[in-house]
């Protein structure tokens, strides 16, 4: 069993890193991946009943790491709906680097696939130029 891993973000901004991340590491991922786009001309309460669903189809007892585009915005506010029901831990700021991260941890419980989601996440952020100047 593995943790599963759902995107929830605004417009195709999960789908692109999904399919961008199955044409870098072929197309079986190793972790169980699902993306919820939110459009912006949406009604948010109508995702509830979605992301539900999504959240039991990706759950195979190890729970499903979360991962959002924009704290505070409205597909991270979807999440936080999950968090006092199901076995969740959801984070913010998704992008490329976090999910290779992530994807090379299959076996990591949930607590610490999210914490590898976040150091991924933080550690793809450089400054080139001062990364090239300094070699």
């Amino acid at each position: 069993m593995s943790v599963g891993v759902l995107l929830i973000t605004h417009d195709d901004i999960g789908t692109s890193l999904v399919d961008s991340l199955q044409k870098m590491l072929g197309h079986t991922l190793p972790l169980p991946v699902k993306v919820l786009p939110i459009r912006l001309d949406s009604d948010p309460l109508s995702f509830c009943y979605h992301v539900e669903n999504l959240y039991l189809t990706l759950n195979q007892g190890q729970g499903v790491l979360v991962l959002t585009d924009l704290f505070g915005a409205t597909p991270c506010n979807i999440a936080s709906s999950l968090i006092n029901n199901y076995r969740v831990r959801v984070v913010a700021g998704v992008n490329f680097p976090m999910l290779i991260k992530i994807m090379n941890y299959p076996n990591a419980d949930l607590d610490t696939l999210a914490s590898r989601a976040m150091s991924g996440g933080c550690q793809g952020v450089l400054d080139v130029n001062n990364v090239l100047n300094n070699n």
